[in-house]
């Protein structure tokens, strides 16, 4: 009788999550479901980061970390990386969505030392420096981001400060791209800028 109780249990729970739909400032949490900031703190769980797009399934998408993870330069030298897509201008670099890739690529190039943004972020645990399209998604979520932060006690993004940060696009052999708070983007020197780091992760 307990077995099926159990068994009952599991099936229902999998009933009402199936299909669940995910919104733009939802809290992803560390077992891999997510909540909404009103229910966060009720449910136990713990924050791994805030949803900031949503694909057509309505379940899967990005999120972006609780916490910066500093500032670094792109490279301490100039550095093109044959296998990484170089990208001249801002209309086709806001169309590259591949930070997974970008970052896997740029840290199989070299170490800590010659790539330190993208040695930053914890890439064995999914987390990922964002490419140029991601992070413009992002920051037209702004709003939504910062509450659920707020809520879990994250780093906010602090628009009086407009900091920028580094995307995972590659401009070419001397520069790589940054967007900041405000949507300016600008490619520049890697050995040059101290920017911000701010990893992401699918879901």
């Amino acid at each position: 009788m307990k077995q099926h109780l159990l068994l009952f249990a599991i099936l229902f729970s999998s009933i009402i999550n199936w299909g669940q739909t995910v919104n733009i400032g939802d809290i992803l949490c560390t077992d891999g479901s997510t909540t909404t900031p009103e229910l966060f703190a009720s449910s136990g769980k713990t924050a791994k980061g805030i949803v900031f797009y949503v694909d057509d399934t309505n379940q899967h998408g990005w999120a972006v970390h609780l916490n910066y993870q500093g500032s670094a330069l792109w490279s301490p030298g100039f550095h093109d990386i044959p296998d990484l897509p170089n990208y001249q201008l801002f209309r086709e670099a806001i169309n590259d969505f591949n930070g997974y890739e970008n970052t896997r690529k740029i840290r199989q190039a070299g170490d800590a030392f010659t790539y330190p943004a993208a040695w930053a972020v914890d890439f064995e645990q999914g987390w990922y420096l964002p490419a140029a399209g991601q992070i413009r998604y992002l920051y037209g979520y702004i709003p939504e981001v910062n509450h659920s932060l707020e809520i879990v006690g994250g780093e906010i993004f602090d628009l009086s400060n407009n900091w920028w940060i580094w995307a995972s696009t590659e401009c070419g052999a001397e520069d790589a791209w940054d967007i900041n708070y405000q949507g300016s983007e600008g490619h520049s020197k890697k050995p040059d800028h101290y920017f911000f780091v701010r990893s992401v992760t699918d879901f």
